[in-house]
């Protein structure tokens, strides 16, 4: 199995052309090493709930989140496609590990867009290098989808800022060691990094799920949570604004890593076709199954290149919301449709546990909820065709 595939290198070499050769020969090595570091504790991280500390330490120690940050901060000054195809790949081999780097990535692009240099040398750095994990502190029992809806309060006492809530559905939580928060003061809403040994800070259990079972997805408590003026990243009122930012860049490796997972259940799907005999020959001979791995195939190729143009928008510095939006929304829903299509193909053997196909299911149904749902990126990319320019009228 070659986790760089050749889908990837085409995209790549189209957007760098003379450049694209270096950036492969980094990629896949990157392959490599998660075929054989990472993919064969895949299984094994979900069976069990198991956080998946060894697999972070070893992608952190590959470069991955340091890819696209700048060298200031101890980053590899990568494009971001670059490392939205890392992504891809991680994604395949384990959702787990892969969902956890993702956050944490997030939580390294709201530090080095809206931090202070000051943050930026005391978390940012270590947090490229992988010594700190960073948990994204956004969504609340009454405010998931609906950010501006915070009911965490922030209360400034002197040179202090007061937090009283509690957050939900925090994946890494419990785990980092940064967590950056969002909270409402008398101003509007507000930006915090947050260091887990902060008194007044208390998590709640893991909380079982469905798929993504090796990641964490806890309550964070705020009881009278008492940080120094200078937690607040930015200015006050402006936390919204960055928490949409944030998710921006976040919805373009929900689509990566949705595309990794479908393209990894695509493959097994293949593969099984070509030994499964029935009726006297392969599954691979048979009309439908060709026909489902097409449609499989097809809306695969569609949801990569969705994702890598929306993330080559955003290394070019370009308004890139929609695109971010449409690029979730799509590689998402066709990891589901992709993932339940190779259910369907590996017959009886794909509901059991003895091919680990429905983890690939399990996995991809989170990608349709999280950084915003798929009906919250409909309206996210209507209002900003709303926003364009006017359309001729009859």
């Amino acid at each position: 199995m070659t986790l760089y595939r050749s889908e990837q290198r085409r995209l790549v070499e189209m957007m760098y052309g003379a450049a694209a050769p270096d950036y492969s020969l980094l990629l896949e090595s990157f392959g490599n090493f998660l075929e054989k570091e990472i993919l064969p504790s895949a299984r094994k991280v979900d069976e069990e709930r198991t956080f998946p500390q060894e697999n972070l330490s070893k992608v952190f120690a590959q470069g991955l989140t340091a890819m696209a940050f700048p060298s200031q901060y101890g980053g590899l000054g990568l494009p971001f496609p670059i490392y939205v195809a890392a992504m891809e790949m991680l994604g395949g081999c384990c959702g787990s590990t892969a969902i956890s780097a993702a956050i944490h990535g997030t939580t390294c692009g709201g530090i080095e867009k809206f931090g202070s240099e000051k943050q930026k040398e005391e978390y940012l750095a270590p947090m490229l290098a992988g010594s700190k994990l960073g948990a994204f502190t956004l969504t609340e029992p009454h405010s998931g989808s609906d950010a501006g809806a915070l009911e965490t309060r922030a209360e400034k006492d002197g040179d202090y800022f007061v937090l009283n809530g509690s957050k939900i559905f925090i994946s890494n939580g419990g785990k980092a060691d940064v967590y950056f928060v969002f909270a409402k003061s008398a101003d509007g809403p507000c930006a915090f990094i947050i260091d887990k040994g902060v008194s007044g800070l208390r998590f709640g259990k893991n909380m079982p799920k469905l798929g993504l079972r090796g990641s964490t997805l806890t309550e964070v408590f705020f009881e009278d949570c008492r940080i120094p003026a200078s937690g607040l990243v930015g200015q006050e009122g402006q936390g919204f604004e960055y928490a949409k930012q944030m998710l921006h860049g976040g919805r373009i490796t929900i689509g990566a890593l949705s595309v990794g997972i479908a393209q990894m259940a695509l493959e097994k799907s293949v593969q099984y076709s070509r030994s499964r005999v029935t009726f006297g020959s392969p599954l691979s001979q048979k009309q439908m199954i060709r026909e489902k791995l097409a449609d499989m195939s097809a809306s695969i190729s569609a949801a990569r290149g969705l994702t890598y143009h929306a993330a080559w928008l955003r290394q070019m510095g370009l308004d890139y919301s929609r695109e971010a939006a449409e690029a979730k929304l799509f590689a998402s829903e066709t990891a589901v449709m992709v993932c339940d299509q190779a259910i369907q193909i590996h017959g009886g053997y794909g509901y059991t546990d003895d091919l680990d196909i429905h983890r690939h299911w399990r996995d991809a149904r989170l990608m349709t909820i999280g950084e915003g749902t798929s009906e919250v990126m409909k309206l996210v990319i209507s209002s900003r065709l709303f926003q364009a320019a006017s359309y001729p009228t009859a």
